[in-house]
This record gives C-alpha cells, sequence and structure tokens, in this order.
C-alpha cells in the first residue's frame, strides 16, 4: 500500500480587477476598457511573437489616462498552471514595456505561486528573445510551472501589445 499526500490548494483570491486596476493606475482619472476579437492572422502573428500558443481569441485591454495622458496598458490574463487557475494582470508603459505583474487569484498551493520579488524581474523587459526562462528570466525553484505560466503570460501580453496596440497608439 502506497500513500500519496498532496499540498491542498488555496484558492486565493487576491484583487478584483477593479482593486487590481486601481493599484496599478493609482493617478488614472479613467480606465477605458476595449475588447478584441482576434481575427486568424492576429492570432498567428501573436503566436509567433510570443511563441506560446494563444488559448483564446478574445482579449480585453485596459487603457489608464489621466486628462489626455495614456499612463499605460493592462492586460488580464486567466489560464491554468498545473491544474488549477491563476489570474495575472500584466501592467505596460505606454511605450510597451513592463511596468508590473500583479497576481490577482492563485488557486495551486501557495507554495507554487510566484513572491513579488521573483515577479519584479519582469519590470522594464520587453519582447525578445531573451525574455524566456533561464535567458532573462530566472527559474523559480520549486515552482518550475509556475515561472513558466508567467512567463508566457507576460509574453503574450507584450506581442499584444505589439499586434494591436501599437499601430493604434501611434496613431494618437
Amino acid at each position: 500500500m502506497c500513500t500519496v499526500l498532496a499540498a491542498p490548494a488555496a484558492a486565493i483570491v487576491y484583487h478584483s480587477r477593479a482593486e487590481a486596476l486601481a493599484l496599478a493606475f493609482p493617478d488614472a482619472d479613467r480606465i477605458e476598457e476595449q475588447s478584441y476579437v482576434l481575427t486568424d492572422a492576429q492570432t498567428r502573428s501573436i503566436s509567433e511573437l510570443a511563441g506560446v500558443e494563444l488559448a483564446r481569441k478574445i482579449w480585453t485591454v485596459h487603457s489608464a489616462w489621466k486628462g489626455n495622458e495614456r499612463l499605460g496598458f493592462a492586460i488580464l490574463d486567466l489560464h491554468t498552471v498545473r491544474t488549477l487557475p491563476e489570474a495575472l494582470l500584466v501592467v505596460l508603459t505606454p511605450e510597451g514595456a513592463v511596468r508590473s505583474v500583479r497576481i490577482l487569484a492563485f488557486h495551486e498551493p501557495t507554495e507554487y505561486q510566484p513572491p513579488d520579488r521573483w515577479l519584479a524581474q519582469m519590470d522594464g523587459k520587453r519582447l525578445g528573445p531573451e525574455l524566456h526562462l533561464k535567458r532573462e528570466i530566472h527559474v523559480l525553484a520549486g515552482a518550475t510551472l509556475s515561472s513558466q505560466a508567467v512567463t508566457r503570460s507576460v509574453r503574450t501580453a507584450l506581442a499584444l501589445y505589439q499586434v494591436l496596440l501599437v499601430n493604434e497608439h501611434a496613431a494618437e
């Protein structure tokens, strides 16, 4: 007889979307929401740039403003880490660099959750060949799947920015 013990999942929700957006953009006087239904061509471009298969074709981008000044963008990504969901908010500067990554909900056991210090290594990053684990991003010991999931989310958000927002943003 063999007994296997597994750590219970914690199912922690840290912030609602509205709370997370307010924390990400404390100076904003408005946050606009734009939903995009990706075309097949956009899906291919984003997948190629991000180096990941997209799990969905509908994405929402939040744009934060103070008066006429754009403060940045935020993209919420819901995905499965190992067997349970995680919700991340990837916050980008107006120029398309990572400002911050926030965990909004984490349902895997807490020992697999990336700490804020690990997430902070994403700050300032742009999409490029070095934005991968074991290159610019350190692997999170004991939580490899979590570090892979966060890195995929960040790469996807940066690719969404390049495909959906660069031309739109340049026209302003």
